[in-house]
């Protein structure tokens, strides 16, 4: 109970970060779709907030969480679509959009009284997620024009929503099937996963812009490519 109480404090101070960071660095992050990240950053602390403050049994919560699973969804579809390149991810991820809204709206107006966690959209969404993620990855493997990734911002947000969704999907599955005592008592793998998920946003926030180029400009030192002297 205290080593869950104090992942709940951290999960809770991990929310703060990159709200924190995103504003200290506000000159390198004023891209419009690094505030579509900030948006859901925000929206996020403010959710947990609203849920915590709810007995464990409300029906609110279960209104809180399947909105915010919607939100949730509906921003990281935003980042997703404006990093692509090619038009055919982008339909996918167009058309992935109205199916979730549905099956979300129909969870929520067909809700099970017994059920006080929207476990189908959310697993859905973890998911398209993942396969939107590596789509992410394989194309940025293919584009020649791609260097050193792991120094872009889009990077680390990316591995954000990737690492969280596949942490989290086994546990939004199964967790249709479970009583809240069981959730419960595995929701330690949802904390866990939102802080390294915060931590993530955080590096992306902080770390300074970089724009790849392609590799006819790129520059070499002369050294590893200079012909040993015979």
């Amino acid at each position: 109970m205290f080593t869950k109480n104090i992942l709940k404090a951290l999960s809770g101070f991990s929310g703060i970060l990159p709200i924190v960071f995103f504003l200290l660095f506000l000159k390198r992050n004023n891209e419009k779709k690094l505030w579509v990240i900030f948006l859901y950053v925000v929206l996020s602390f403010l959710t947990d907030v609203t849920a915590g403050s709810l007995p464990d049994h409300s029906q609110t919560k279960f209104y809180v969480f399947s909105f915010f699973t919607i939100i949730e969804y509906t921003l990281f579809s935003i980042f997703l679509y404006l990093n692509f390149k090619s038009k055919k991810l982008r339909w996918m991820i167009l058309a992935a959009l109205p199916l979730f809204y549905i099956l979300a709206g129909y969870y929520i107006l067909n809700k099970d009284q017994s059920k006080l966690f929207d476990a189908v959209p959310a697993s859905l969404e973890s998911i398209l997620m993942i396969i939107f993620c590596v789509s992410f990855f394989f194309e940025q493997i293919t584009d020649v024009e791609v260097s050193f990734i792991y120094s872009s911002k889009t990077f680390w947000i990316i591995v954000a929503i990737m690492v969280y969704s596949s942490a989290t999907f086994f546990l939004f599955v199964s967790a249709e099937f479970l009583t809240q005592e069981e959730r419960k008592a595995y929701w330690f793998i949802n904390l866990i996963s939102n802080i390294i998920k915060n931590l993530l946003l955080t590096i992306a926030f902080i770390i300074p812009n970089h724009k790849p180029q392609p590799i006819s400009e790129r520059r070499y030192d002369d050294e590893l490519f200079q012909k040993p002297a015979l």
